[in-house]
């Protein structure tokens, strides 16, 4: 499939998420080239509190889906790199940090999926900031990942212009859906790339934001996404 293939699915009301079912043989570390060709790549620029924050990184996610879960890399680059948490559940987002929030249709729940830039993950299944189920140990196990800067690596700051990227599996067991049959034909969500205590903090989404600050946990800004009917 063609980048014009693409752009025209961006162009539709609708994004559609490729179903790549190759996805499932291919290590998370090699999977760059098939996700750059054929995944649905969403940019996530939208700087919605410039008044308070005026500087964004160039940040995107390209998101496919298979019979066990979905795919998600996400690319960023821009000053500053910093990465200090190492451990799961923990706050990941003060570092130079993406994220995926989703949820299934019907669902008055959604799904947080935080991400450092070497690959510590915050997860849980909430109702609101407030409201929250934390993740099981099993259920980290369920989200496979690889990043370009080392799990056992931490350091405060370094600086310059610097890129990280980072590659992500969520199984679909995760969500409670145990059969292919169970897989619904959309889910919904946002995307955001932020660094709370990064040399230049910043907050940024896919899609737009209203709220006074910075708030990523806003699910009614989430935006449908269809997943192509399986082969």
């Amino acid at each position: 499939q063609s980048p014009a293939y693409h752009t025209l699915l961006m162009a539709r009301n609708t994004p559609i998420i490729p179903y790549i079912p190759v996805l499932d043989a291919l290590d998370l570390t090699s999977n760059e080239v098939l996700m750059e060709e054929q995944a649905l790549r969403l940019p996530i620029m939208t700087n919605n509190w410039p008044d308070q924050y005026g500087y964004i990184p160039v940040s995107a996610v390209s998101v496919a889906y298979t019979d066990t879960g979905i795919y998600l890399r996400f690319f960023s680059r821009g000053r500053g790199l910093r990465a200090t948490i190492s451990e799961d559940g923990d706050r990941v987002h003060l570092d130079s940090c993406v994220e995926a929030f989703l949820r299934l249709p019907g669902d008055e729940k959604y799904y947080n999926f935080e991400f450092n830039c070497i690959g510590a993950c915050d997860a849980s299944h909430r109702k609101s900031r407030e409201e929250s189920d934390p993740l099981s140990p099993a259920d980290y196990q369920e989200i496979r990942r690889a990043a370009s800067e080392r799990r056992d690596t931490l350091f405060e700051q370094r600086q310059g212009i610097q890129s990280f990227w980072v590659s992500v599996k969520i199984s679909w067991r995760i969500f409670g859906l145990l059969r292919t049959t169970e897989i619904p034909d959309h889910i919904e969500g946002n995307f955001y790339k932020c660094g709370d205590e990064t040399v230049m903090p910043h907050f940024a989404s896919w899609q737009p934001i209203v709220s006074q600050k910075p708030d990523f946990h806003r699910p009614e800004s989430f935006a449908r996404l269809d997943l192509a009917k399986r082969k």
